[in-house]
């Protein structure tokens, strides 16, 4: 197990750092750029660099395993894959004059369609789908499916500023990785772990952003890894969840976090 540990950690970290300049180009090439927060124009959507990451392991990890523990890949492998794609669309057609899972559901019931509103009812479906294949009952596939859901949204409720929303999931992922998940899950995890690392200096030093196709993909990863943990523990993950994004609603995240301390300096780190 510490082997196939270290080689999905590792293999994430080493091909993201080969992948990286060709995505870049790749990215710029195509005049897929957008502006940052300080009105700088660099690419958008190198979160992208995380599905050939996954692919990756998931085939190393099909060639190891056997039985119905296959599933648990192929399930990872597709959530990221599905909310990659919403995520984006969002980058490359979205707008920002709708924010908000209210603002965004408001516009449906006016049958009005946002990217973001795309994005969160199919997340929803992908959601419900991976909760139905692994849950044990109809209370399972609901608390899963909120759980799947609600991480999905909330890394993209980070990414409002260079570095916040890897940071939120490198902290989360590892939290995971060392409680009591499923196996598969956790060498998976591992590896957009090692992925992450190897991309955050970029992002943090603002010279591209992952854009919704990365935070998304991170979201999901960490929301599909946490339902293979006990009740008790979904229901506390899930309450917080629900907390934060009741925050969220009201509350700006930016100003609450340069308003606390050990936020504001964690939140500054390396930049």
């Amino acid at each position: 197990m510490i082997f196939i540990s270290v080689f999905c950690l590792g293999i994430g970290f080493i091909f993201t750092k080969f992948i990286i300049p060709m995505f870049m180009k790749l990215l710029y090439d195509t005049a897929c750029v957008k502006s940052n927060y300080k009105g700088e124009n660099i690419p958008v959507g190198m979160g992208l660099i995380f599905i050939p990451v996954v692919t990756v392991n998931v085939i190393f990890l099909l060639s190891w395993i056997n039985g119905s523990r296959i599933i648990y890949g192929i399930i990872f492998l597709i959530g990221i894959l599905a909310m990659g794609f919403s995520g984006l669309l969002d980058d490359l057609l979205g707008n920002r004059s709708v924010t908000g899972l209210k603002g965004h559901f408001k516009k449906m019931l006016k049958l009005e369609l946002t990217t973001g509103g795309f994005k969160a009812a199919f997340g929803g479906l992908i959601a419900f789908t991976i909760s139905m294949i692994i849950s044990k009952d109809i209370i399972d596939i609901f608390i899963n499916t909120l759980i799947v859901a609600l991480f999905t949204n909330f890394i993209n409720l980070l990414d409002l500023r260079p570095g916040r929303a890897l940071k939120g999931f490198l902290v989360t992922g590892v939290i995971l990785v060392i409680s009591p998940i499923n196996e598969i899950f956790c060498f998976l995890l591992l590896g957009l772990i090692g992925s992450s690392l190897a991309y955050i200096p970029y992002d943090l030093k603002a010279k591209s952003m992952m854009g919704d196709v990365g935070s998304n993909i991170l979201g999901i990863s960490l929301g599909i890894v946490s339902i293979s943990l006990s009740f008790p523990v979904r229901m506390i993950i899930l309450g917080f969840l629900i907390l934060l994004h009741l925050y969220t609603e009201k509350y700006s995240l930016t100003e609450t976090i340069q308003r606390v301390k050990i936020l504001k300096y964690f939140d500054e780190i390396g930049r």
